[in-house]
């Protein structure tokens, strides 16, 4: 398995690590401390890439499929406990972290005699802890939470050795009343303790926003918001509560990345990962652009790309090989579901040999693959693609479907307004030159993608682009009737759309609707969950039993997850 390279991972639960390159931790001069809880912090920060065997096995073999933002040439292989045993350590390793800072922090407000000492800090810690773990529950269900990753300090404590498995329903309920308190922390620009202004700080440590409780602010009620809905349909007068408030607080509002507003990371940020992401690809040559997600940007599977529509097209795919007929390659989306007359598909799309020879795929290669450029992801480049955990474009789409269900007032021209500016967003992420630092290479994909960008609005008016776009997809779509269902198709197919590098998000939200884009009498989804890892059931046994016990069919892909009601 690929390790996080960082990342010391020590046998049990136990998870150090320290990043390099950071200064001393940046607490008041007043009151020094000669704790480690900003390298444990960057632990758990540097727990937010994902591992080659989590995007290998999961994302590529299951996610794209099962959510249609891919399709496979071949079926799966099978191996996805190697994923999921991936994504459980890769969480109870961070959660092992994170028992040990909240502990730490508690001995630093005893130190200084005062319970707020460090509320700051927690606060930041809240927001990592609540992201890793919707995650986990939203892919797994039911999860040991309470009593897990606190062996270290009690090995005594049988139930800290076997943690029990507790509700995804409490898991939900405990992080988002978390996250509001951490919220309101955050957004309060001056702690006023018995300290004054002297409080708890991680300084440079904090490597994601440089100690801007703002942007943390911002990125804590945006989880409130997306979360909250994913289980509304459970719990309305839970999540109404906390919706309304949070919809009118400062969210993430930029496309730009870490530093700059966003919840998205270049892997220069963070020095773990590196070429995972290609390595995932590289290794697994069956992903191919599938015909569902070809039918949402382009208004006919013409092959020469001329009815492409909707410019993410040239940065999420690419065309297949070049052939006398088509020179720069074709536009063939991958049927969703094969055929006994489906051609057999081939070709090496993702190699590296490509660095050499852009247009060589392989003759074989006759449907369009991925970006190369996009998937490249290169140590010693700096165009390389960032991991997405949440963008403005999401936020505006979760608000926009809030609107639509009169969760918030909806005037009509507030909630279009709300869509294009999703649109915007989205646009603006993928398409636009973003630092002067971190211009990503994957614009340069297509041949004359440079052309095509620079004759289009976005450059100038951006906003009148989204306008056309969205004009554009309701003409095409012959029942579109201004309805709250015709509304809900669009606003989750642009969030469907702009979570291309998330799949297993995207794959949530199928589960929560069921309206994302699929093929007609295609079966939208085969699991709603996946199973528990290996370990799991070998070493919480007992507790993995009683678990099982309770699931309407076992330990399965059949089993949904709490917040599914459809």
């Amino acid at each position: 398995m690929k390790k996080i390279a960082s990342l010391a991972i020590m046998a049990g639960m136990i998870l150090c690590s320290c990043t390099k390159g950071f200064e001393e931790m940046n607490v008041n001069p007043t009151n020094p401390t000669g704790t480690d809880i900003g390298p444990l912090f960057n632990g758990v920060v540097s727990t937010l890439t994902f591992q080659g065997n989590e995007m290998f096995y999961l994302d590529n073999e299951i996610f794209y499929p099962e959510s249609e933002l891919g399709a496979l040439i071949s079926d799966a292989w099978g191996n996805y406990q190697i994923g999921t045993q991936a994504v459980w350590d890769n969480y109870y390793n961070a959660l092992s972290n994170i028992r040990d800072i909240e502990s730490r922090f508690d001995d630093e407000c005893a130190a200084m005699g005062d319970d707020e000492y460090c509320d700051k800090a927690r606060a930041q810690l809240i927001v990592l802890k609540a992201f890793k773990t919707f995650k986990v529950t939203d892919m797994f269900g039911d999860i040991p939470y309470s009593e897990a990753g606190k062996i270290w300090y009690n090995t005594q404590n049988t139930s800290f050795q076997k943690p029990k498995f507790d509700s995804q329903e409490s898991i939900y309920k405990s992080l988002l009343e978390e996250l509001v308190w951490a919220r309101g922390i955050l957004n309060n620009p001056v702690n006023v303790t018995s300290l004054g202004n002297n409080y708890y700080s991680l300084g440079s440590y904090d490597v994601l926003y440089a100690n801007n409780y703002e942007k943390w602010g911002k990125i804590a009620n945006s989880l409130i918001l997306k979360h909250g809905m994913r289980m509304r349909d459970k719990d309305p007068d839970f999540a109404d509560t906390l919706l309304v408030t949070a919809y009118n607080l400062p969210v993430i509002d930029d496309y730009y990345y870490s530093g700059n507003g966003g919840f998205i990371l270049w892997p220069s940020y963070l020095t773990t990962g590196i070429g995972d992401v290609n390595w995932s690809f590289r290794e697994h040559r069956n992903l191919r652009m599938g015909e569902t997600v070809f039918a949402q940007m382009s208004s006919t599977p013409d092959p020469t790309g001329k009815d492409i529509f909707d410019l993410r097209m040239y940065v999420f795919f690419d065309t297949n090989h070049k052939t006398d007929e088509f020179p720069d390659g074709a536009w063939v989306g991958y049927p969703q579901i094969r055929t006994a007359s489906t051609p057999s598909e081939g070709g090496s799309p993702y190699e590296r040999s490509r660095d050499a020879n852009y247009q060589f795929k392989g003759p074989s290669c006759i449907y369009s693959p991925f970006n190369y450029y996009m998937i490249r992801d290169n140590s010693d480049e700096v165009g390389f693609m960032p991991k997405v955990l949440m963008s403005a474009a999401e936020v505006c789409f979760i608000k926009a479907e809030m609107m639509i269900k009169g969760i918030v007032p909806n005037s009509g021209i507030e909630l279009d307004d709300m869509i294009r500016k999703g649109i915007e967003m989205s646009y603006l992420l993928w398409l636009q030159p973003h630092d002067v630092d971190y211009n990503p290479t994957w614009k340069y994909t297509y041949p004359g993608l440079d052309t095509i960008l620079s004759n289009s609005d976005i450059w100038a008016v951006s906003y009148s682009y989204s306008s056309n776009l969205m004009n554009q997809l309701i003409y095409m779509n012959p029942n579109f009737d201004y309805s709250e269902e015709s509304y809900l198709k669009l606003i989750y197919q642009q969030r469907w759309l702009d979570l291309f590098r998330q799949p297993g998000e995207a794959w949530s939200l199928a589960r929560r609707t069921f309206m994302t884009p699929t093929t007609t009498n295609h079966q939208k989804l085969t699991s709603y969950r996946m199973p528990y890892p290996p370990t799991e059931i070998t070493y919480n046994y007992d507790n993995y039993l009683q678990q099982v016990s309770k699931m309407t069919h076992g330990d399965s892909r059949e089993t949904k997850v709490w917040w599914m009601t459809k």
